[in-house]
């Protein structure tokens, strides 16, 4: 596994990472950029081999890759105070930020790969989407939680909009717990049920070998209620509003139609 790693943008996602692979007793050393002091500190005194730099150019000194985790809208910016050598791997975890428009930002020309780590790298449960193909780079997310890799930046960007279905997820389980509390139920009684409802479902998505088409009619019964609400809920019409917003998001990702 690569020896050490700058981190550039301590954020929840970039933490996550860290936190996940300090969990390995082999981990990498890392090297953290100093904004963000708060986060930064907090992981340097949790984990062994986990440093603070005084600058983001420190940080690319002592790295041999660096996982660039800041804003979109911070990218110019950040990569013109740098000077990055071309023996350096840049992990871009910044979203919508393509590699035609990074590779001008390094005029040494790194080794350059995009990445989409999710929240569950933390309890290394997360798969991370990857552009191109890297064997270093997918060697520390498989271990973070498994890896799949893109043939082409198009094909990234679909994983990148997919992404958008996180907090969709969360209102939809708020919903329920909306109309339960509307039932007469507490708000605490309402939300503890949702949760061990759904949060007992999460075995069923463990198993690689069944499909996710497969758990609908293993959690229903023909004529039964779960049948009843998915047929009246996410009926056909539904099911093409959600491709009309994923399509939109991924309008905005890529900045082209999809939709025609």
């Amino acid at each position: 596994m690569t020896s050490s790693i700058g981190i550039i943008g301590v954020g929840e996602i970039a933490s996550a990472c860290v936190d996940g692979l300090c969990a390995r007793p082999d981990h990498p050393r890392f090297f953290l950029s100093p904004r963000t002091a708060e986060r930064a500190a907090r992981l340097a005194e949790a984990h062994d081999r986990v440093e603070v730099c005084a600058s983001n150019q420190e940080v690319v000194e002592s790295s041999e890759m660096i996982v660039l985790s800041v804003l979109p809208g911070q990218v110019g910016s950040v990569l013109a105070d740098l000077d990055i050598p071309g023996d350096r791997t840049v992990v871009s975890a910044v979203a919508g930020v393509s590699t035609e428009a990074l590779t001008p930002l390094l005029p040494h020309d790194p080794t350059l790969v995009r990445v989409i780590p999710l929240p569950a790298v933390r309890e290394r449960r997360g798969v991370t989407a990857v552009f191109p193909a890297h064997p270093a780079t997918e060697e520390i997310f498989d271990s973070l939680g498994g890896t799949v890799v893109a043939a082409d930046e198009a094909q990234f960007s679909t994983l990148s909009a997919a992404t958008a279905t996180m907090s969709a997820h969360f209102a939809f389980l708020t919903g329920i717990a909306d109309w339960l509390e509307a039932q007469g139920w507490s708000r605490a009684d309402a939300e503890h049920f949702v949760r061990g409802e759904f949060g007992g479902l999460a075995t069923a998505l463990e198993d690689p070998n069944t499909s996710l088409s497969d758990l609908i009619p293993a959690h229903e019964t023909p004529g039964g209620l779960n049948e009843m609400l998915r047929a009246e809920w996410m009926d056909e019409d539904n099911r093409a509003r959600l491709a009309r917003a994923l399509d939109h998001v991924h309008e905005r990702v890529t900045g082209s139609s999809t939709s025609g």
